[in-house]
């Protein structure tokens, strides 16, 4: 059916329902029929939305604490998505559990457009309050949903083409959605994959921070997807109990995410939790085999939990003597830092200093640009020294809320602030403890907070929020930063004792353009991130990969290969695959080419018209809407040029 014809119908259903009361079957997509009869039952008239207030600043800032675990985790998603939508007229949006925004990031203009219609931080988008949308469908029919323009239940709303998805905890539970939502004119066929890829990544992103103490697995029954998006993750307490799993690991392991109470590791696998961990930790491979007792054999990572280590740790090896591993045994393992060299002779000297200030522990302070691998750096620091089986424990100091940091780092008793968490909530220094705190942009903390943080570096103690108890902590401490930290200190926006006390090394990462590691990284990145080693690069798009600028640096890096295999149909990436915005800010300087006269003359105005077309897009690299603005067209005109010519 037609775009012009459904619009049609969705019509044709809204007026039957607003003059018969009634709403016709087989008009509506299933999902869009069930929630529009859905808003009928709870009486909201089709042509009345109900008058909806903003939560005030206060409430909001409550709000977004109680989500505070869920909002950090989405936020580098939800920025990393944004990136691919840019200037498009959209927006991306995170909820919580009841349908209420709690953080939302887009294009300037279209976020006032939306804020006519409240879809705005402290708005409830539930579906008794908004009608059908993508929010509140998503989390009754607990599914991916897209609502399309006139398919919002108020008309009000049909601007918005909407894709959203649920976002589960690691027990299973819907803890919010993310949502993107755009102009209704804007294209949509990627944005749904785009949103549902996301939300995978937040779940383990859940995962990875939420299981200090206990066993975490990472499975595949390929090893090259352990560590990508479509990994298994499952998480044991030390003595065996399934207490988690992601919605991967369920599929592969033919479980039901939220009805896992009383099962055990030995009920699932042909070893049990303390032989598997004992091989994992002998295997000169950071991977080791595990058996299902239905035969099927997965590949796994194991990452014990401080708990588990304690008790590897005080077990003898030789009947008296305390297993204690040193520095070198450890690296002799592993060494994550290694994993990190793709070539290029900047970041090997960087990493080759990494290495050597390893088991001193040592303030280690990473300075570079957005995107150049900071928190990855950090995180191969932290899992190559004595400190691997210690929680590595992150907190974006430029992203929380300038309100919530405090409570954030130090932890708070009950009671301690209005809408703080009942029995009060431990600080990320403590989660930290035995491990590595890692401090991103830890140049935008508030200076009242340095003082803080410079004490608890000094007596290595902290005090909670509303508490007089002092808690010690032993923790590692990384901090990174995208601007020159010295310069903040020059300002008088960073204490110089912090600074020195912070920058017992620093390590600098080389921008990507700077690198000479490109195609190794970029195979890395393909196979080892985004688990596909079946990729052919066409020889011109790796030209114009290696002439990119890169200002995002291997984060945008990520994102246009992430990009460009959701576009794909088979194992080749070509020109057509990458995103617009790649190419607009590709700048080789190189001219037009334009027909020339004695061509002009010699050819139909056809033939012209297809040489110039055909040259346009070969100077863009095949890009539309480059193309078509140079040409003075519109994209749909030159798209539907092209066509006719052959040349997509």
């Amino acid at each position: 059916m037609s775009r012009s014809n459904y619009l049609h119908q969705i019509r044709n259903a809204r007026e039957q329902l607003q003059d018969r009361g009634e709403l016709p079957d087989g008009l509506l997509p299933e999902p869009i029929q069930r929630s529009w009869e859905r808003c009928i039952e709870t009486g909201l008239a089709v042509n009345l939305r109900p008058e909806t207030e903003p939560a005030a600043t206060h409430q909001l800032n409550e709000l977004r604490e109680r989500n505070s675990r869920l909002l950090t985790q989405a936020q580098p998603e939800m920025e990393s998505l944004y990136s691919h939508i840019a200037n498009t007229q959209s927006m991306v949006i995170l909820s919580d559990a009841d349908g209420t925004i709690i953080h939302a990031m887009g294009d300037q203009d279209f976020m006032s457009k939306a804020q006519r219609v409240a879809l705005q931080p402290g708005v409830s988008w539930r579906e008794d309050i908004s009608g059908t949308n993508a929010i509140g469908t998503a989390l009754i029919e607990k599914n991916p949903i897209f609502v399309m323009g006139g398919e919002h239940y108020f008309e009000e709303n049909a601007f918005l083409n909407c894709s959203a998805s649920p976002i589960l905890d690691p027990h299973g539970s819907v803890i919010g959605v993310l949502d993107l939502s755009g102009d209704h004119r804007q294209p949509q066929e990627h944005t749904m994959a785009l949103v549902r890829m996301s939300a995978l990544m937040i779940e383990n992103r859940l995962f990875n921070a939420g299981f200090a103490t206990d066993v975490t697995i990472r499975f595949h029954t390929r090893p090259e997807f352990i560590g990508t998006l479509w990994e298994g993750i499952a998480v044991f307490s030390p003595d065996g109990k399934l207490l988690a799993i992601n919605r991967t690991g369920a599929f592969q392991l033919g479980l039901d995410e939220q009805k896992i109470s009383g099962i055990e590791f030995d009920s699932l696998f042909e070893v049990n939790l303390a032989k598997f961990l004992d091989v994992a930790r002998r295997s000169l491979s950071s991977k080791s085999m595990l058996v299902l007792k239905n035969g099927l054999r997965l590949h796994a990572k194991a990452d014990p939990g401080m708990h588990t280590l304690a008790t590897a740790i005080s077990m003898p090896s030789n009947g008296q003597d305390r297993y204690q591993p040193t520095v070198e045994q450890l690296q002799a393992v592993e060494m994550p830092l290694d994993r990190l060299d793709t070539g290029d002779s900047m970041l090997r000297k960087t990493l080759t200093r990494a290495s050597k200030a390893l088991g001193h522990d040592i303030p280690v302070l990473i300075e570079g640009e957005t995107g150049t691998g900071k928190e990855l750096l950090a995180k191969a620091i932290h899992e190559s020294g004595q400190r691997k089986h210690g929680a590595f424990v992150a907190i974006n100091c430029a992203s929380i809320p300038e309100g919530l940091i405090e409570s954030e780092l130090f932890g708070h008793e009950e009671g301690a602030f209005t809408g703080a968490r009942r029995r009060g909530a431990v600080g990320r220094i403590q989660q930290a403890h035995g491990g590595t705190l890692f401090l991103d942009e830890v140049g935008e903390m508030p200076l009242a907070l340095q003082a803080r943080l410079l004490r608890v570096i000094q007596e290595r103690e902290i005090v909670p929020l509303g508490s007089n108890k002092r808690i010690e902590v032993d923790i590692s401490i990384i901090a990174a930063t995208n601007q020159r930290l010295r310069t903040r200190v020059q300002q008088g926006e960073f204490r110089e004792d912090l600074y020195y006390r912070l920058n017992g090394l620093r390590l600098t990462l080389p921008p990507l353009r700077e690198r000479s590691d490109l195609q190794a990284l970029i195979q890395r990145i393909l196979e080892e991130n985004l688990g596909r080693n079946d990729v052919v690069i066409q020889p011109e798009v790796l030209d114009l990969l290696q002439r990119h600028p890169w200002r995002g640096n291997v984060r945008q890096l990520f994102n246009v290969l992430r990009s460009a295999l959701v576009f794909m149909e088979d194992h080749e990436l070509g020109i057509q695959h990458l995103p617009e915005d790649f190419f607009e800010e590709l700048d080789d300087g190189s001219p037009v080419p334009q027909v020339s006269a004695m061509e002009m003359n010699e050819a139909s105005l056809p033939d012209t018209e297809a040489a110039l077309i055909r040259r346009v897009l070969a100077a863009h690299h095949g890009n539309m809407t480059a193309a078509a603005r140079q040409l003075g067209i519109s994209r749909a005109t030159i798209y539907r040029k092209s066509k006719r010519l052959n040349l997509v």
